[in-house]
């Protein structure tokens, strides 16, 4: 494999958003997530036999995934990219931050679920109105989650849970529309 730079990085305008607007969770447990990418940008993802398929912003909700919508300024989606030059290895991890308000046990029955999983497709959908993958074709699973009743009556009363995936090149944007 040829690992030749062909391409720098120009300096933006300072236009761009920190934040996460929504999550969308679907669950592929024990089958295969196929990615379709060039230069980091995936146009279709597909998984669970096709039963999820998402070609448009529209197939977020209708291919068997799940939106969790965020409020503003409450959830993080971060990427680490770990490279060994003594082993050979180069690959990414994606964590994703997000919450859950109002503590109740339809909502716990969920994350309970999510918890289960052992290969979910997750994509997020940024500030920017740009969508992420985790984990791409590994997939995420659900690595940690706190539930709180809060102290004050100005805390959060609900969940916090961490979503984390692996994968051997860095998170695809996702250009749909």
């Amino acid at each position: 494999m040829a690992c030749v730079l062909n391409t720098g990085v120009t300096l933006d305008c300072r236009s761009s958003l920190g934040g996460v607007k929504s999550v969308y969770i679907g669950s592929t447990t024990g089958q295969d997530i196929s990615i379709t990418a060039t230069t980091g940008v995936a146009t279709a993802l597909t998984a669970q036999g096709g039963t999820i398929s998402i070609t448009s912003v529209a197939d977020l909700t209708t291919s068997g995934m799940f939106e969790f919508q965020q409020p503003r300024q409450s959830a993080s989606l971060t990427e680490t990219g770990a490279f060994s030059e003594e082993n050979g290895t180069a690959f990414y991890t994606q964590v994703l931050s997000f919450i859950v308000n109002t503590l109740e046990g339809e909502k716990l029955n969920t994350l309970n679920i999510l918890g289960q999983n052992t290969r979910l497709v997750v994509i997020v959908k940024d500030a920017n109105d740009r969508f992420w993958t985790l984990g791409n074709t590994s997939g995420a699973i659900v690595t940690a989650s706190t539930g709180e009743t809060g102290t004050a009556f100005g805390d959060r009363s609900g969940v916090s849970i961490e979503v984390t995936g692996l994968s051997p090149q860095p998170m695809y944007e996702l250009s749909i529309s």
